[in-house]
C-alpha cells in the first residue's frame, strides 16, 4: 500500500492556498456588497417604520375638551441644512384609555428619531414612554393651513385651526423621505 509523499502533500497545501486566496479576492468585494445592501435595507426599513407611525398617529388625532391643548403643535428648529423640528399630536389611540400626546423629536446627541408618549395631563416628574425609531440627520414638518398653502410654523392663536395636512420629511445618510399626511379629526 502506498501512501503520500510530504512533497505531494506540500503541492496539495499550496494548491488549496492558492485557490482560498484567489477566492477570497474575488468574493470579498461582494460581501462588502451584501453588507451595503444590507445597511441600505435596514435605513429603508427604518424609513418605512417612521412612516407607518406617524400615519397611525395623524390617523387617530383627536380634539380633547381642554381646548388649552391643541390637536397639532408645531416647533421649529433649523440650523444650516439640517431641521430638529418638534411635532406633538394630541391622539386617541384605541390601545390606550383617554387621550395621548405623542411627541416626535431628534436627539440630538446620537441623532435618532424619538417617538415618546404621555398623557396630557400627567404630572411632571412622570417620564414619558419613549422608543427610537431611526438615525437621522434631519427631521423637518410642515403643515397646510387653508389659503395659506404649506407653511413651516403652525400659528397657535385663538382660535386654533387645525392644518388640513402635515407633510414629514426626514433627511438620514442615504437620502430623503417626505410624506404628505391628510388630517382628520375624530
Amino acid at each position: 500500500m502506498r501512501g503520500f509523499t510530504l512533497i505531494e502533500v506540500l503541492l496539495a497545501i499550496l494548491v488549496f492556498s492558492l485557490i482560498a486566496a484567489v477566492s477570497w479576492t474575488a468574493l470579498g468585494p461582494a460581501g462588502e456588497g451584501f453588507l451595503m445592501l444590507k445597511d441600505a435595507r435596514l435605513q429603508l426599513e427604518s424609513q418605512q417604520w417612521i412612516g407607518k407611525q406617524l400615519r397611525r398617529d395623524v390617523n387617530y388625532l383627536s380634539h380633547s375638551e381642554d381646548k388649552s391643548i391643541p390637536v397639532v403643535r408645531l416647533m421649529n428648529d433649523s440650523r444650516g441644512d439640517h431641521d430638529f423640528d418638534e411635532l406633538h399630536l394630541l391622539i386617541r389611540d384605541p390601545m390606550y384609555p383617554g387621550l395621548t400626546l405623542v411627541r416626535y423629536k431628534i436627539d440630538e446627541d446620537t441623532h435618532k428619531l424619538i417617538r415618546e408618549v404621555l398623557s396630557p395631563w400627567a404630572r411632571d416628574h412622570v417620564e414619558p414612554i419613549s422608543w427610537e425609531l431611526a438615525d437621522v440627520d434631519s427631521f423637518a414638518v410642515e403643515v397646510y393651513l387653508p389659503g395659506a398653502g404649506w407653511k413651516p410654523i403652525l400659528n397657535q392663536a385663538k382660535p386654533y385651526i387645525v392644518p388640513k395636512a402635515l407633510k414629514v420629511t426626514v433627511q438620514d445618510e442615504r437620502g430623503e423621505m417626505t410624506w404628505e399626511l391628510p388630517v382628520f379629526i375624530h
